[in-house]
């Protein structure tokens, strides 16, 4: 198969797209954790270790 061919049936085969929403999903979920980490991480840390200080205190 020659070049050209090669691009132009890769071009108007769709089996690329369904990888790259996977890797859109994965990049959303990625920005949301990184976003929810980032406005609730000290809260998150500071429950953790009053939890760890309630079941250590036993």
């Amino acid at each position: 198969m020659k070049l050209p061919a090669a691009v132009t049936k890769f071009l108007k085969s769709e089996d690329g797209i369904a990888v790259t929403e996977y890797g859109l999903l994965i990049a959303l979920v990625a920005v949301l954790l990184i976003g929810v980490v980032t406005i609730f991480g000290s809260s998150i840390s500071s429950w953790f270790a009053n939890k760890t200080n309630t079941i250590t205190s036993f």
